[in-house]
């Protein structure tokens, strides 16, 4: 983002926090607004940015909670009459259709916005300056939204390592109610069933119950908000998630194995579907299972043992053993370096279950 552009960030929470952090670290010019002086004052120390006075301000970027996201965005319209206003909240048609009823004009300078980023922390101390490397970054625009502003939202967004990506703002909200949205109720309905399962069921837990519900720990007020402004095509979409597993269900209930792999097998092709890294396909892979003493360390020297026989490791899990100082981690690399990295392991004493 050119150094020259004074930027004013509205709302100093996780995603605030981190686009301060991520601009400042380039040397642009930000500014902070919160009606929280505390979480400002925390933001402010986080990313290095300074408390907003009355700059003048090129850029406003709101990142309030859904439920103020429209009224921020109008009175920004009035106050910074020069300025380019985008958001970062994750639905956009309630947004504006809030603007049309508040009134609001120069609509050709407002830019809906979401990056497609996150961690289950809330607030600035989980603020990440990285936290959008590599990320889609959505710019949801409508036939009012000028160019010039949309091409000034693109380098703020590329500033911060992101790649924009353009949609209307009905295809981002369907899009949202399926690949961020739905999984979160999902996640959250099978965490809740934990609550009334037994201590002795709990205690078998793998990491594959933990990879399922792990945004269950996501805040649930925020996501209360979101799930609420999005309630149509959620709704949508989780009736016909219902349909499929009581699909499922009764297949089970009437032993139709060739019904029960058919549903897996498009379950397996849905999520081959899914970009691999960098955006491009999904790449063959292969894992290797390695026992790992739980102490400082070992996974360092698991690592540098993949460095020297040359290997990249494609995505690394750990899952840690049931009453045991030891461990489990899983390595997925290129089926052809299996052959290379295992024998080099087992050369350093570590112990490949497969």
């Amino acid at each position: 983002m050119s150094e020259e552009k004074n930027i004013l960030v509205v709302g100093t929470g996780l995603i605030g926090t981190s686009i301060a952090l991520g601009l400042t670290a380039q040397g642009s010019q930000v500014f902070l607004s919160d009606i929280d002086p505390a979480a400002l004052a925390n933001a402010s120390k986080v990313s290095g940015a300074t408390k907003y006075l009355d700059q003048d301000i090129a850029v406003v970027v709101v990142a309030t909670p859904p439920a103020s996201v429209a009224k921020v965005i109008a009175k920004a319209v009035v106050d910074h009459p020069r300025a380019v206003i985008t958001d970062v909240a994750s639905v956009k048609g309630s947004i504006f259709r809030k603007l049309e009823t508040l009134g609001t004009t120069d609509w050709d300078r407002i830019v809906g916005g979401h990056p497609m980023a996150g961690r289950e922390v809330s607030g600035a101390i989980g603020a990440q300056g990285n936290l959008f490397l590599d990320r889609p970054w959505v710019i949801a625009t409508s036939d009012r939204t000028s160019s010039g502003a949309i091409g000034i939202v693109k380098e703020l967004v590329e500033s911060l390592g992101a790649f924009p990506v353009l949609r209307s703002i009905e295809e981002h909200d369907r899009a949202v109610a399926l690949i961020s949205h739905t999984p979160q109720v999902v996640a959250s309905v099978l965490a809740g069933e934990l609550m009334d399962a037994q201590g002795s069921y709990i205690e078998l837990a793998g990491q594959g119950i933990r990879d399922t519900i792990r945004i269950a720990g996501s805040d649930s007020k925020l996501w209360t908000e979101i799930l609420s402004d999005n309630a149509q095509y959620i709704s949508q979409q989780l009736n016909q998630v219902a349909t499929q597993l009581m699909d499922f269900a009764s297949a089970l209930d009437e032993g139709n194995r060739e019904s029960v792999t058919a549903k897996l097998v498009k379950g397996n092709q849905g999520r081959d579907r899914l970009p691999g890294k960098h955006g491009s396909s999904q790449q063959s892979t292969a894992i290797l299972v390695v026992r790992l003493d739980d102490k400082p360390g070992e996974l360092a020297r698991l690592f540098t043992v993949a460095a020297q026989a040359n290997v990249n490791l494609e995505d690394v899990r750990i899952d840690h053993s049931l009453g045991h100082p030891t461990g489990l981690v899983e390595l997925t690399v290129a089926p052809t370096s299996v052959a290379i990295l295992k024998p080099a392991l087992e050369a350093e004493s570590f112990v490949v279950i497969s």
